[in-house]
């Protein structure tokens, strides 16, 4: 009883402090949580966090069904799925919905579930007009301490926050102006090192730039802060030249074997 009421506390505190930290849109928000047991997180078949974590949440979610799964690597990997997720309440009103990651109790059918664990509703007047964005915490190794510190700012993936749909029509609008490559490159470079990008994103700068070179520049220097690196290899689309393929994917393998 005791560690549920420790964890429901800790739910909690996160609760508050996403919501006074982190405005999305006049969306929804789900939240999965672990005891112990680190994963990865499927928004619709989409993943949200590229290191297993003990907590993931995703901001800025619209009036639809959702499907989570979470997938907990290592000795007796297995992967878990929850359907027909909604994040409005049977007032309409968008919520943050609250799963835990835990065992089942039932001697019949052991095994592991979604459980629904908390449903919050979101405060209207605290939100801001912005895109959708996942942040996860309590990475192993880095556990979070709200308890000791209940002010403290609790990091995204990376300790760096994913770009948000307003931000990158900017830089893209900047873009535009220029003619030539190089200079919409020393436009976009500055986000590669100061933000997270998934690969559509990635894909989607790409396609701004007109040579293959400039192309492999970009996707090179955006692999470092990439949050879905296992789908890094699909950017070869964006290239005319077999050279400039290879080329991706040698650059890819050589940064697998570093990590």
């Amino acid at each position: 009883m005791l560690k549920y009421t420790l964890v429901f506390f800790l739910v909690q505190l996160i609760g508050i402090n996403l919501q006074a930290q982190y405005r999305p849109s006049n969306m929804g928000r789900i939240t999965v949580v672990s005891d112990s047991q680190p994963f990865i997180l499927s928004l619709n078949g989409v993943a949200y966090n590229d290191r297993p974590e003990l907590q993931v949440t995703i901001d800025g979610l619209s009036d639809q069904l959702y499907a989570i799964s979470t997938l907990i690597s290592g000795r007796g990997q297995r992967e878990m799925e929850r359907r027909q997720i909604t994040v409005r309440n049977e007032n309409g009103d968008f919520v943050e919905m609250i799963f835990k990651v835990g065992s089942q109790r039932n001697t019949r059918s052991r095994g592991q579930l979604i459980n629904l664990f908390a449903q919050i509703p979101i405060d209207m007047s605290l939100v801001d007009n912005g895109n959708g964005v996942a942040y996860a915490y309590g990475a192993p190794g880095r556990p979070i301490h709200l308890g000791d510190n209940p002010d403290m700012g609790i990091p995204p993936i990376n300790s760096i926050t994913p770009i948000s749909r307003a931000e990158l029509d900017r830089l893209f609008s900047l873009m535009n102006r220029e003619p030539f490559d190089d200079a919409k490159f020393k436009i976009i470079n500055p986000i590669f090192s100061e933000t997270t990008l998934r690969v559509e994103q990635i894909s989607e700068i790409m396609k701004r730039f007109q040579w293959d070179d400039e192309k492999l520049k970009v996707a090179k220097a955006a692999y470092g802060n990439c949050s879905d690196k296992r789908n890094y290899s699909t950017l070869t689309g964006n290239f005319t030249f077999l050279g400039n393929k290879n080329d991706l994917l040698d650059f890819i393998e050589k940064q697998q074997r570093i990590r």
